[in-house]
C-alpha cells in the first residue's frame, strides 16, 4: 500500500511542478506522450485580447474529469481536522470517472494516521475560485471572458511541502546475446552546471493582487533580486539559483495605479534534476519560439523552409519534435525531424466543391467531411480541430470586443488587414479546454473560425490511395539517416549560435551538445522459419521469407470442402479468372479446394449481399468469399457485422480491382489463400520458441471517433506450445466503463480455452500490453496487474501463475542508426539497445525488428513492468524479436509482437465495422485478418 501512496504523491508532485512553470498552467507532455498522437490542439497566445474576440466561455460540470478531478481534490487546501483523518477523508464529495477512478480507489485504501507532533504534508498549489461568468448561446455571438473573483491566496502557515524522497533504485538490466555493432541515436546530451539547480519559492501579496499579469509585472520590476531567468505562475516561483534561504519581504508598487504592496518570498525546496523534466521541456518550447518556429500541437515547424508540391496543391513544412528526460546516460534531448503536410486549399473552397455536387444533404456532407479535421490559420500560424460547423452564424455575426459589439469582418480588417469576401459563409467551431488564470480547473472554450481563412492540413483518404501523390510527398518526408543527422546537427548549431536561445539555456545551467550519442548495441541472430513437411529455412538478413512460405506447404492445412463464393454479374469474368488461379496455386500450398457454391448478384447493393448470405450459407459451410466491385465502408461493415455476429462464419472480402492486376494476380491469390487457411484455423509457419507451459498474450484498444465515446479492448492469447493457435476476444466498453473489466474477463476466458485444449493451465503468462502512455504506466503497474492476478484466482483459488507484463510502445520519436564506413544507415533487423538512452528507473530496451531500406527505421520500446518468472534480459529480448516473425498477414517481421498486432486488428475490426461483440464460435480462429 505504501507503494501506491508514493505513486499518488509522485503524480501530485509532478502536477505541481508543471503548473509552476507556465503561467497558463498548461502541461507539456511531449516528453511523456506518444509522438504519433494525431489530434493537435493549439496553445494559448500571450496576447489575450486577440484571442478574446472569438472565445465563448462554457460551463464545466464540476472540477474536471477523471484523474484531473482527483488531483484537483488532492491539491485543494485541506479542511481543518485534528490530524487523525486519512488523506482521502479531506477530499470533497466528488464523482470521479476515467483514470481518476483508479487514483480514488487507491486513496480509499488504508492510510497511515498522522502521529502527534509530526509535520503535515501537502502539495504546492494555489487556491482559486472555480466560478465563471454566464455563458452565451452560439447564436448570440462569442463573448469576451467575464472577470472572476479569485479567493485569497493561502497564508504561509497553510503551505507545507511534501517531503522530497530519494528516487527509486536505478535499474540496470542489459543483455549480452548477439553480435556487437555501433549504434548512433537521435539523443543529444544536455550538460548541467553543478552550481545550478531548481529552487522553489512561494510569493504572497499583501494586500492580495488578483491579476496574474500584475503579479508578473511586480516580479519583473525586481530583476536585480530574481534575475531574468525564472518561471512564475502567480504563486510559485522557480529560479535556477538560490537568492535567499530566509523569508524575504519586498515592498513594491502595482504598475497600473501605483498602489503599494508587499511581496513575501519564502524558500521552500531545492528540487532534483529528475523532478524538473517538465521545466526543461518548457525551456525548449521557448527556444523554439526564439528560433521563430510555429508550434502545432507538440511539434514545431519552420514555415520559411516550406516545400511546395504544386501538382497536388500541397505544402510541406519541415520541423522538429523534442523531448527532454533523464535517461541512464544522464539528461538528454530526444530530437527528431518531422513534417507537416498542408493543403493550399481553404475550407471555403472545399465547401464550394461539395456544393457543386448539388446534393440535398449538403450540410451533412460538409459536417461529415470536416468533423475532426485540423485546419491552419495562416494569420497567426495556429492549428485548430473542427468540432462542428455553425450554419446559423456567418462573418457578419457580432461578438463583444472591448466595450462594443463588432463583426468578424470588421475585426479581421482592423487586426490583420484581411478582407473577408463571402459574408454568408458559415463559421467553424473549435472546442477546447484551456487553463484560465485564477482557476483551478480548465475551462471549456469555443472558438469560431472563418472558412475563408482556414487551410486544410493532412491528407484526404483519396490522396492516401493515390500512389502518385504519396510518392511525390515521400520525396520530401522520407529522409535518409544521413539527412536526418545533418538536420539534427543544424538545429543544435542554430540553438548554440542564437544568442538569446543560448543564454536562456545557460541561465538554467544547461549546454546543448551538437553530436548525437554513439553507443554499443547488439544484433540478435536471424531466425529460422519452419514450414509444412518439416522444411526449415533462414529468414535472411532482411527478415523476408516470402519465397519460403509461397514455395512450400503450409504448416497446418485446413482443406476447403464446402464454401460459398459471392460476386456481382459485372465481376463474373474476374471471379472466373480468380478460380482458375486458385486451382493452379493451391497445390503449391498443399491445400485441397473444391468447387464452391456460387451466388451471382444482379447488382451491387448492400441489401442483396445480406439477403444472399442469409439464405445461401448452409450448415457445414466453412468460409465465405465475397468479391466486391469497389471499396465501400458501409457495405464492408454490413457484411462483417452479419458474419461475425448473427451468422458466425469466417469470411474474406476481396476488392475486384485488386484481382484485375494480371501481373500480380498469382501473388495476390496466394496471399488470399494463406489468409483463408488462417481464418479456418490452420497455421502457416513457426519459429522455435523453447518455452514450456507458457501462454503469451497481447492487449490493445481502439477508440471510436474524434470524441472517443466508446472503446474496444481486444485480448489475444496463445493456446499451444508452438504459439501458432490463438484465442481472441473483444469487449466493447462505454466511455466511463473501466477498461480492466473487459481485460479480466477475457483473460479468464482465454485460460479456460487453454485448459480445454491442453488439460492444464499455463504456469507462466507473458503479456505484451500495447497502447499505454507514459502517464498511465504507474496505474498500469499498480492497478491492472494485481487485477489480472485476481482474474487468475477466479479460475482456481490456488492458481498463481508467474506473470511477466511488458508494455509495448511503437509511437515514439527515438531513432537508431548503424555506423559504417559509408556513413549512417538504418539499424538492421534484430538490433537491440538496452542502455544509455533507456529509462533510468525502468527495465526497458529498444528493438528494431524490421529491415528498412527507404527512409529511417523507428524502433519499438519495450518496458518490463513485472517479471515474476525472472527471465533474463536476453530471453525477453529474443522472445520479443521471435514474436515479430509470427504475424500471419505478412511474410516478414513486423514492428510489434504478433499477439499485439492480432489484438490491434481485432479491436479495429470490431470498433470500425462490426460495432458488436463477435460470436463466441469465432474466438478460436483468426477471423479478423
Amino acid at each position: 500500500m505504501s507503494k501506491r501512496i508514493d505513486f499518488l504523491r509522485s503524480i501530485i508532485d509532478s502536477s505541481s511542478a508543471s503548473s509552476s512553470v507556465d503561467g497558463s498552467g498548461s502541461q507539456d507532455t511531449s516528453a511523456n506522450r506518444d509522438s504519433g498522437y494525431r489530434t493537435e490542439v493549439c496553445s494559448n497566445t500571450d496576447d489575450q485580447q486577440q484571442q478574446q474576440h472569438h472565445q465563448q466561455q462554457q460551463p464545466v460540470a464540476g472540477p474536471g474529469r477523471g484523474r484531473a478531478r482527483a488531483l484537483a481534490a488532492l491539491l485543494a487546501p485541506p479542511k481543518p481536522s485534528d490530524g487523525s483523518l486519512p488523506l482521502a477523508a479531506a477530499m470533497p464529495n466528488l464523482t470521479i470517472g476515467g483514470r481518476g477512478r483508479f487514483l480514488q480507489k487507491l486513496l480509499n485504501k488504508e492510510q497511515p494516521s498522522a502521529e502527534p507532533g509530526a509535520s503535515k504534508t501537502s502539495d504546492v498549489a494555489s487556491s482559486s475560485s472555480s466560478g465563471v461568468g454566464a455563458p452565451t448561446a452560439p447564436a448570440e455571438g462569442l463573448r469576451k471572458l467575464q472577470p472572476v473573483q479569485p479567493s485569497r491566496a493561502p497564508k504561509e502557515d497553510s503551505f507545507v511541502l511534501r517531503e522530497t524522497k530519494e528516487p527509486q533504485e536505478r535499474v540496470n538490466r542489459t543483455g549480452t546475446n548477439g553480435t556487437p555493432l555501433q549504434i548512433m541515436s537521435n539523443f543529444m546530451e544536455l550538460t548541467c552546471s553543478k552550481d545550478r539547480g531548481i529552487f522553489l519559492y512561494t510569493v504572497d501579496f499583501e494586500p492580495d493582487v488578483e491579476s496574474k499579469r500584475a503579479r508578473q509585472q511586480c516580479i519583473d520590476r525586481h530583476s536585480e533580486i530574481f534575475g531574468k531567468a525564472y518561471t512564475f505562475d502567480g504563486r510559485i516561483l522557480l529560479l535556477p539559483k538560490s537568492i535567499s534561504q530566509e523569508r524575504m519581504v519586498i515592498p513594491t508598487k502595482l504598475p497600473t495605479d501605483g498602489t503599494p504592496v508587499q511581496m513575501t518570498v519564502v524558500f521552500r525546496v531545492q528540487q532534483r534534476m529528475s523532478q524538473n523534466v517538465m521545466l526543461y521541456n518548457k525551456l525548449f518550447r521557448r527556444v523554439m519560439y526564439i528560433l521563430q518556429m510555429s508550434e502545432m500541437g507538440r511539434k514545431h515547424y519552420d514555415p520559411t523552409q516550406a516545400r511546395i508540391v504544386p501538382q497536388h496543391k500541397l505544402e510541406i513544412w519541415p520541423g522538429f519534435v523534442t523531448a527532454v528526460d533523464e535517461y541512464d546516460g544522464g539528461l538528454m534531448l530526444n530530437l527528431d525531424v518531422t513534417h507537416r503536410v498542408l493543403m493550399q486549399t481553404t475550407v471555403y473552397a472545399h465547401m464550394k466543391t461539395i456544393a457543386m455536387c448539388r446534393d440535398a444533404q449538403f450540410r451533412d456532407n460538409v459536417v461529415k467531411s470536416l468533423l475532426g479535421s485540423v485546419v491552419l490559420t495562416r494569420y497567426n500560424k495556429k492549428t485548430y480541430r473542427i468540432d462542428d460547423v455553425l450554419f446559423d452564424l456567418n462573418p457578419m455575426s457580432t461578438f463583444r470586443y472591448g466595450e462594443r459589439d463588432i463583426t468578424y469582418v470588421e475585426y479581421y480588417k482592423q487586426q490583420y488587414s484581411i478582407d473577408i469576401h463571402d459574408h454568408q459563409q458559415p463559421l467553424l467551431l473549435n472546442r477546447q479546454e484551456r487553463k484560465v488564470a485564477n482557476k483551478e480547473t480548465p475551462q471549456e472554450l469555443s472558438i469560431c473560425l472563418v472558412p475563408e481563412l482556414c487551410y486544410l492540413t493532412g491528407l484526404t483518404d483519396d490522396m492516401r490511395k493515390d500512389y502518385k501523390v504519396m510518392r511525390d510527398i515521400a520525396t520530401y518526408t522520407r529522409i535518409t539517416p544521413n539527412q536526418r543527422l545533418m538536420a539534427m546537427q543544424k538545429f543544435c548549431e542554430n540553438v548554440n549560435q542564437n544568442e538569446a536561445a543560448r543564454n536562456l539555456l545557460a541561465s538554467w545551467g544547461l549546454e546543448l551538445k551538437t553530436t548525437p550519442k554513439v553507443m554499443s548495441g547488439r544484433q540478435l541472430q536471424i531466425e529460422n522459419i519452419t514450414s509444412g513437411g518439416g522444411t526449415v529455412g533462414s529468414a535472411g538478413p532482411n527478415a523476408d521469407f516470402t519465397r519460403q512460405v509461397t514455395n512450400n506447404p503450409m504448416l497446418e492445412i485446413v482443406h476447403l470442402r464446402k464454401w460459398l463464393l459471392v460476386y456481382t454479374q459485372r465481376d463474373e469474368r474476374t471471379a472466373s479468372a480468380f478460380m482458375d488461379c486458385v486451382k493452379r496455386t493451391c497445390k503449391l500450398l498443399g491445400m485441397e479446394i473444391v468447387q464452391p457454391q456460387i451466388e451471382i448478384l444482379p447488382q451491387d447493393n448492400t441489401q442483396l449481399y445480406i439477403q444472399a448470405l442469409r439464405t445461401r450459407i448452409q450448415p457445414g459451410t466453412q468460409i465465405v468469399l465475397i468479391i466486391c466491385p469497389t471499396s465501400r465502408d458501409d457495405r464492408y461493415a454490413a457484411i462483417k457485422r452479419l458474419l461475425c455476429t448473427e451468422v458466425p462464419i469466417p469470411s474474406q472480402v476481396v476488392n475486384a480491382r485488386t484481382l484485375a492486376n494480371d501481373k500480380r494476380n498469382r501473388s495476390i491469390v496466394l496471399m488470399i489463400l494463406l489468409q483463408m487457411n488462417c481464418k479456418l484455423g490452420g497455421t502457416l509457419w513457426s519459429v522455435n520458441i523453447p518455452l514450456k507451459e507458457t501462454m503469451i498474450c497481447g492487449i490493445d484498444t481502439y477508440h471510436e471517433g474524434v470524441k472517443r465515446t466508446n472503446s474496444v479492448s481486444a485480448f489475444v492469447g496463445s493456446l499451444d506450445a508452438s504459439f501458432t493457435h490463438w484465442y481472441s476476444r473483444a469487449t466493447i466498453q462505454e466511455r466511463k466503463e473501466e477498461l480492466l473489466n473487459g481485460m479480466c474477463v477475457s483473460l479468464e476466458k482465454t485460460l479456460q480455452a487453454y485448459r480445454r485444449r491442453n488439460c492444464t493451465l499455463p504456469q507462466k503468462i507473458i503479456i505484451f500490453r500495447d497502447g499505454v502512455a507514459d502517464s498511465m504506466m504507474n496505474v498500469c503497474e499498480e492497478y491492472e496487474i494485481p487485477q489480472l492476478e485476481a482474474a487468475c484466482k477466479n479460475i482456481a483459488p490456488d492458481y498463481t501463475p508467474k506473470i511477466t507484463f511488458i508494455v509495448v510502445q511503437k509511437r515514439i520519436i527515438t531513432r537508431l542508426f548503424s555506423m559504417s564506413g559509408d556513413g549512417l544507415g538504418n539499424a538492421p533487423a534484430g538490433s537491440v539497445l538496452d542502455h544509455t538512452v533507456t529509462r533510468r528507473y525502468k527495465y526497458d530496451f529498444f528493438l528494431v525488428a524490421q529491415a528498412v531500406k527507404m527512409g529511417t527505421v523507428t524502433p519499438t520500446h519495450y518496458i518490463v513492468l513485472r517479471d515474476d518468472a525472472q527471465f533474463s534480459p536476453d530471453i525477453l529480448q529474443r522472445l520479443s524479436y521471435k514474436m515479430c516473425y509470427m504475424y500471419y498477414n505478412w511474410t516478414g517481421t513486423i514492428r510489434v509482437p504478433a499477439c499485439c498486432q492480432y489484438a490491434h486488428k481485432l479491436a479495429y475490426l470490431v470498433g470500425q465495422s462490426v460495432k458488436r461483440m463477435p460470436a463466441e464460435a469465432l474466438n478460436d480462429k483468426l477471423f479478423y485478418l
